[in-house]
């Protein structure tokens, strides 16, 4: 049969009865009465146990399962985050092929994981091309002196992962994490309860992922120079102190000093053409986790961005209208094939609660994708997908996937 996809909601605070009230949501959306692979996200106030039996309650134990914490969950007509929300995405098909594979020990190792991630998904055999959904831990349990957490980096993962793959079929990927106050995030593998792992959901037997990027800065300063870097530090920028150097950008009149950088300062690399007119597509952009007090660093969430780099300094800028048009591009590069699913990967800084707009953009994503298809999102740590030809860990980014055959 074709391939039958529904979503679930939930916000009821008890972990088991959370799980089997959205999974019997999504096989009612789904019109099929068992499934072959339940993708599930939620808030770290829910038992990882507990919701993971609630959803085995009702999809019974041979289906795949495999998901994550997330900060928040989207579906076609919900919405919320850093409560109770739970989220799970149901598929019935005899003509999808799944296949799932795990790699522990992600900590301060996440190129050799990822190396050996790639090999694992290398070594089988699909039916026509696969297509890659990556989700690993983001958070470390031990933070770096003076911050609040400390997190596994996915450049290296990627980095690790083409290593062995070598040409990257379509693929996203997301790094989970379950609030910003850096509990434990927890992860599900069929029934194993993980911690500190990269997974990789393969889809194939006919079914395509298409991805769009959904931006959220545009450039407000010149092109400066990265002069030191240590790991995911950057030191100096334009020969100077890289704290001093953003305050110059910044101006005395935004009234911002060095505590307010972390999750406010974004630097953005152009993959493009530095004299072109700007277009958002071509930007990787990289936020600030925290400062390097004592040396006068920025401490980024990815190790990047070395000597020699350019960057510019960005400025948040989200246009619902762009959003909403970028979710309806990607409708049209389906053409007549049939579309039956649609994830939402979306950078928690992006929900209004964090950015300060009156209302929620992945409400622009739900009214053009909802309509049309089952729509399962979830707000994340870091966005995974592709900036021209490269495969890229993002930052304030929305990463839009759909799903047809």
């Amino acid at each position: 049969m074709a391939t039958k996809a529904g979503v679930g909601f939930s916000e009821n605070p008890k972990s088991r009865e959370a799980g089997a009230e959205a999974a019997r949501a999504a096989l009612a959306e789904a019109g099929v009465s068992e499934c072959n692979l339940a993708v599930l996200f939620s808030t770290s106030k829910h038992d990882p146990v507990q919701l993971r039996d609630g959803v085995r309650s009702v999809i019974g134990p041979s289906s795949r399962l495999i998901g994550g914490y997330s900060i928040g969950i989207i579906t076609r007509d919900r919405l919320g985050y850093e409560g109770y929300q739970a989220g799970v995405a149901l598929f019935g098909s005899d003509s999808m092929k799944v296949d799932m594979f795990l790699e522990r020990g992600l900590p301060d190792n996440e190129f050799n994981v990822g190396r050996a991630l790639g090999a694992q998904i290398k070594s089988k055999s699909y039916e026509g091309t696969p297509n890659i959904l990556v989700m690993y831990d983001s958070i470390k349990d031990k933070p770096l002196e003076g911050m609040v957490f400390d997190m596994n980096l996915a450049t290296p993962l990627i980095q690790g992962m083409e290593k062995s793959l070598g040409i990257w079929p379509p693929a996203a990927g997301v790094g989970m994490i379950g609030d910003w106050q850096s509990n434990p995030t927890y992860q599900w593998y069929d029934d194993i309860i993980e911690r500190h792992s990269a997974l990789a959901l393969v889809l194939s037997g006919g079914v395509r992922m298409d991805t769009i990027i959904m931006h959220g800065c545009k450039p407000s300063s010149g092109y400066h120079l990265i002069t030191k870097a240590e790991h995911n530090v950057v030191l100096e920028i334009d020969g100077q102190p890289a704290v001093d150097m953003v305050a110059k950008l910044l101006g005395s009149e935004s009234f911002k000093t060095w505590e307010d950088y972390p999750f406010f300062v974004t630097l953005g690399v152009n993959k493009g053409d530095k004299f072109a007119e700007f277009r958002e597509a071509d930007y990787a952009n990289r936020l600030v986790m925290g400062v390097d007090k004592t040396r006068g660093g920025l401490i980024m969430f990815e190790p990047d961005l070395k000597p020699g780099a350019e960057v510019q300094l960005m400025r948040r800028s989200l246009d619902f209208a762009y959003v909403r048009s970028r979710a309806e591009e990607i409708l049209g590069r389906v053409g007549d094939r049939k579309p039956f699913f649609a994830l939402y990967i979306d950078c928690a800084g992006r929900a209004s609660a964090y950015c300060g707009t009156e209302r929620e953009e992945a409400e622009e994503v739900q009214k053009a994708i909802g309509s049309r298809m089952p729509l399962l999102g979830m707000y994340s740590g870091v966005e995974i997908a592709k900036v021209g030809k490269e495969m890229q860990a993002l930052d304030w980014t929305g990463v839009l996937c759909v799903f047809s055959e």
